[in-house]
């Protein structure tokens, strides 16, 4: 007895096609039926596994969770959700001006060797004659 041969994705959607007896459309909203032998079907992720805490990602795998998309809806999710991603890392300093200035070890302007501006009245203006 050989064993059970997984099915492959465009086999599962068009198993799950017959069996619904009717189009399964694309998990965007934009109404179009999904056509895993036109075109190419992806498997995303509603919220993206990078938008949450460390060593959490797994948790975003449930099924709820995920949804086909046409190749050209999922082109759109993800360049959206990369800017998302990139937003939350600058916020949370992983990158952005203060990520490069705590790897480098501080601000690469020095600052004054005596500590500050100096005292108050202890600076004199040149005087000019007037003409």
């Amino acid at each position: 007895m050989s064993e059970r041969k997984a099915l492959t994705r465009t086999e599962v959607i068009l198993l799950c096609q017959r069996q619904a007896q009717g189009p399964i459309l694309c998990g965007c909203g934009c109404g179009e039926p999904l056509d895993p032998v036109g075109e190419k079907v992806i498997d995303e992720h509603g919220l993206p596994r990078k938008l949450c805490e460390p060593g959490r990602e797994a948790e975003r795998d449930v099924l709820e969770n995920r949804s086909f998309y046409r190749w050209p809806c999922s082109v759109a999710k993800t360049s959206k959700d990369l800017t998302q991603i990139a937003k939350a890392k600058a916020q949370g300093g992983e990158t952005g001006q203060y990520a490069r200035r705590q790897k480098r070890g501080g601000s690469s302007i020095p600052s004054r060797a005596d500590g500050g501006f100096p005292p108050k009245g202890s600076v004199t203006l040149p005087t000019r004659p007037f003409r």
